[in-house]
């Protein structure tokens, strides 16, 4: 891992997720009733994941105040709810706007060892949103 691609939990910069770990720690969250992770690198950028359970937000930020870009789900209909942030407060996501927990989990992982997206994942920048 190179010192740009170096990521760990928000504020806690004594371990460096490789991407498997990565992975595991938003199943783990789950798991522990944990739905928001935020990551973040020595650049300062920051990689977020909010789950349901089923589906995933999954945002990354060129740091604090940048609008970011967030996987899409080309295909996804309908809405759905249940992500809880680490305040309380409970969302609503478009599917489109969501991917599935397994595809978020993967590309996070792939996006921490290699510092870009993997192929297979839709990417949307939201700019001027």
């Amino acid at each position: 891992m190179t010192t740009t691609n170096r990521w760990y939990l928000q504020g806690s910069p004594d371990h460096a997720y490789s991407g498997g770990e990565a992975r595991q720690l938003l199943r783990s969250r789950w798991d522990w009733g944990s739905q928001e992770t935020w990551f973040e690198n020595d650049a300062g950028r920051l990689l977020a994941v909010v789950t349901n359970g089923e589906r995933a937000m999954v945002v990354l930020l060129d740091g604090e105040g940048d609008p970011g870009e967030h996987l899409v789900d080309p295909r996804g209909k309908g809405s759905s709810d249940g992500y809880v942030l680490s305040n309380g407060q409970v969302d609503s996501y478009a599917d489109r706007d969501t991917v599935a927990f397994d595809v978020a989990g993967h590309a996070v992982a792939y996006f921490i060892e290699r510092g870009t997206w993997p192929a297979d994942v839709t990417v949307e920048g939201d700019f001027g949103e």
